[in-house]
């Protein structure tokens, strides 16, 4: 399994993208800016695509994605959110208004995209890639997601917009063990009151919610924010210091092989 990562910053700045995580060729984990990098090649290989949540910053360029695919007669891309992250997809994408609604084209009977609600406690295999969304927290409903390979041979987890939860911990704890964990760190500590109105970590709190994982896979910082990412990180260096934090950068790619 390989996962090339697109897009992970906090906001737009030249360079930057946000989320978007390519997995193999043919799976992505939302679709922020960062699908950018993808070439009008690649973007034809893409075959589902796993929302974490409504906020633009995550489903920016599902609608570019597929106004550049809806000509070519591929099969529809499959969508994977919840039932909230699908609601504000019909209601104030695919309206009509906003952008086409591409549920019905090119026609009712073969539409480019079908969305597909999401359930908490399901593992999904699709060839010899599994997937399962964890619970999170953030200020719409959200998840993050499990991915490994099937059977269990390398995998990693993403929490998605997070703040402080029991849920998304416990529910890793009961998942096979993840090599890599991706979490979002978006402000500094001197920023928590916005940080709980916002719901995204900062290092001292991620610090707290960390001591509930019962191992300590490698931990990858990613959401930061481009205005001031290396001051957020270097608290996360300061803080987090025995998990020994990587900042995650667009352009990274992860091989996960048999354990």
């Amino acid at each position: 399994m390989q996962l090339t990562i697109l897009g992970c910053s906090g906001g737009i700045a030249p360079g930057k993208g946000t989320t978007a995580f390519l997995i193999n060729e043919d799976t992505l984990i939302d679709a922020g800016t960062g699908i950018e990098r993808l070439s009008y090649e690649a973007m034809q290989k893409i075959r589902r695509i796993f929302l974490t949540h409504s906020h633009l910053d995550h489903i920016s360029h599902l609608p570019f994605l597929l106004n550049n695919l809806i000509g070519l007669k591929l099969p529809a891309i499959d969508v994977y959110a919840l039932p909230h992250t699908i609601d504000a997809l019909k209601n104030h994408i695919f309206n009509n208004i906003i952008w086409p609604d591409f549920t019905q084209l090119p026609s009712k009977e073969e539409p480019c995209v079908h969305l597909h609600t999401l359930t908490l406690d399901r593992m999904m295999s699709f060839d010899n890639l599994s997937i399962q969304a964890l619970p999170a927290n953030h200020s719409v409903p959200t998840v993050g997601y499990w991915v490994g390979r099937s059977p269990n041979k390398g995998s990693f987890a993403f929490s998605g917009d997070c703040h402080h939860t029991q849920a998304f911990w416990t529910t890793l704890n009961q998942l096979p063990k993840v090599d890599d964990l991706i979490v979002d760190n978006q402000y500094l500590e001197k920023e928590a009151a916005i940080s709980e109105l916002a719901k995204h970590y900062y290092a001292a709190a991620l610090s707290e919610d960390l001591v509930e994982l019962n191992y300590h896979p490698r931990l990858f910082i990613t959401h930061l924010p481009p205005h001031h990412e290396v001051e957020v990180f270097s608290e996360c260096e300061t803080v987090l210091k025995k998990w020994h934090p990587q900042r995650l950068m667009p352009g990274m790619i992860f091989e996960y092989h048999s354990n």
